[in-house]
């Protein structure tokens, strides 16, 4: 019967050339734009969910309280010594992994040629704790030497030519030479929605002999990177703020008596300045901790840009079914003739449905290759290098099937009802009449 019902829609669908040719653009281009907005908004409620441990992954971060008017703000930027003075100090650390994020471009020279890249830097441990899958190299070995430096394959056909550039050298220029270093493993690019880009990753031991680092070696003092800790399962660490407070306390034995002497006042019995730990996953959207390589986003703004789009999708829902009303007249016959002949309201509801829905088919079809054709131009525009992957976004998949089947029940059940409800006595005698006024045409 299913089967039936499309049929006799393609052939009217094929019979009203112009009016379904609209119906299907104005379709196509809300939900072009309704799956550009949803695609930026996927991308950035999933950030760093593909890592495999990313539920034990945390970022610490300082707190400190509002204290003289200042506000109460947290940051990412922690002291060279910390990560391993948490693993040697707290059981429940199972690795750590500092960050030197390559805020700004450095000289590079392979065969000669100078150029310019991002340079971060970071523990061998990095391949361990996270999910950046290795396209030549091994984990174990990505960072084992000092002079080791591993790059992304798009980063190894830029400067090389080819993605499998495994032994090749490249010179770094660092204070005022260029320094040679191997590659020792070749990454997959960098997915989207990741809150960790790099282009170059050398080993963070060899940063800390460079001159601008050696004065953060066992510096309390002095912070300027990101500690991420792995925690071991099952742990509390996260919530247990009294451990964290003495940690802290066991590095910084005079800072509350130092803030009070400076004439620092704060309320609450908690320590003016703590340890936290945020979570891999959460880090994107909250916007109470400050730093890192890619800028937090507030979740409000992300749910603003959605309500702009469902709007545009609901203009064109609205403009499909003022459309299809409109032409009703034209198969108000048909419709008498489907009643006398034994056709029931449902049966008819059943079939404009159809027709609604195969609508929305055609038009979601033709709305993701005008989304994708987009894509490059929305990019600019957010900033983000999006695409429609299904490997990192796997629920586009079913949200863009249910929005499909969504927006053809909604811009359909109002004209099937209509249609379907007309009396084949007046139809046949050309007394019906398709316009009036009720609340929906009047909303």
């Amino acid at each position: 019967m299913i089967k039936h019902y499309f049929k006799i829609a393609l052939r009217n669908l094929g019979r009203q050339k112009v009016l379904s040719f609209i119906n299907i653009s104005g379709l196509s281009i809300g939900l072009a734009c309704f799956a550009l907005f949803l695609l930026y908004s996927v991308n950035e409620f999933s950030f760093d969910r593909f890592h495999k441990n990313a539920d034990n992954i945390y970022r610490v971060y300082r707190w400190t309280e509002a204290m003289n008017g200042q506000n109460a703000e947290g940051d990412v930027y922690m002291p060279s010594p910390l990560g391993p003075a948490m693993k040697t100090d707290l059981p429940d650390i199972k690795d750590y992994v500092r960050l030197h994020d390559g805020w700004r471009e450095s000289f590079v020279k392979v065969d000669g040629n100078v150029r310019s890249a991002r340079v971060s830097y970071t523990d061998p441990s990095f391949f361990s704790v996270f999910t950046f899958p290795l396209k030549y190299g091994t984990a174990q070995g990505a960072l084992k030497d000092l002079n080791n430096i591993v790059i992304t394959r798009s980063k190894a056909k830029e400067l090389f030519g080819m993605d499998n550039a495994m032994g090749r050298t490249i010179e770094i220029k660092i204070d005022d030479a260029f320094v040679p270093f191997t590659v020792s493993a070749i990454a997959e690019n960098v997915p989207a929605n990741s809150s960790i880009p790099f282009e170059l990753l050398g080993n963070f031991n060899f940063l800390e002999t460079t001159s601008g680092a050696k004065r953060g070696v066992n510096n309390w003092n002095r912070s300027a990177y990101q500690t991420y800790v792995q925690l071991n399962e099952g742990s509390g660490l996260m919530n247990d703020v009294q451990k964290l407070a003495a940690f802290r306390h066991k590095y910084y034995p005079d800072e509350e008596k130092e803030l009070r002497e400076s004439g620092f006042k704060w309320e609450g019995t908690q320590p003016p300045v703590r340890f936290g730990l945020q979570s891999l996953k959460a880090g994107h959207t909250d916007t109470k901790i400050f730093g890192g390589s890619i800028l937090q986003v507030d979740p409000k703004t992300i749910w603003i840009l959605l309500s702009i789009a469902a709007g545009v999708l609901l203009i064109a829902c609205i403009n499909f079914t003022t459309l299809a009303i409109g032409r009703s007249a034209r198969r108000a016959k048909e419709v008498g003739v489907r009643k006398v002949i034994g056709g029931e309201r449902k049966q008819l509801a059943m079939q404009f449905l159809s027709e609604a829905i195969l609508l929305s088919i055609l038009s979601a079809a033709l709305g993701l290759l005008l989304a994708k054709f987009l894509l490059p131009y929305f990019n600019r525009l957010s900033g983000r290098e999006l695409q429609f992957s299904l490997s990192l976004y796997p629920e586009m998949v079913w949200m863009l099937a249910g929005l499909t089947l969504l927006v053809g029940l909604l811009a359909g059940i109002y004209p099937a009802l209509i249609l379907s409800g007309f009396r084949p006595i007046e139809v046949l005698k050309s007394k019906i009449r398709v316009n009036g006024s009720n609340i929906f045409t009047k909303s």
